[in-house]
């Protein structure tokens, strides 16, 4: 459980009906806000992608890499505060032998950051 090497940390996981729901807090003081952007950080993108694979991987408890994605959309930008916590809501989740599907939303209580549906392969054994 990397979640982007200490960009976020898992306060909780929650099972629900077809998915499962994963509360993180943002770590303002990562060093991607460094460089994404200096005095005005948001998350990148790819690392709320990332994170997503990691999540669901911990959940399957095998390797996998994203085969396809569709329909990513960025509705708002995710700013790190100390202490800011953010839900990863994993909904349609079907498993087949290959790998899975998803849909994610990322979210707190007042916003909607970011909405996709996600492929992902299982690595080979």
């Amino acid at each position: 459980m990397e979640y982007l090497n200490d960009l976020f940390t898992l306060v909780s996981m929650e099972d629900r009906d077809n998915g499962f729901a994963a509360q993180l807090r943002c770590n303002p003081s990562h060093p991607v806000y460094r460089a994404h952007f200096p005095g005005n950080p948001i998350t990148p993108g790819a690392c709320l992608l990332k994170t997503a694979g990691e999540l669901l991987q911990n959940k399957a408890g095998r390797s996998l890499y994203l085969k396809l994605s569709k329909n990513i959309k960025y509705l708002s930008l995710l700013v790190p505060e100390e202490g800011k916590e953010v839900r990863f809501v994993f909904t349609n989740l079907a498993s087949t032998e290959d790998g899975c599907k998803v849909q994610l939303v990322i979210e707190d209580d007042a916003t909607v950051y970011s909405k996709m549906s996600l492929t992902y392969s299982y690595e080979p054994l």
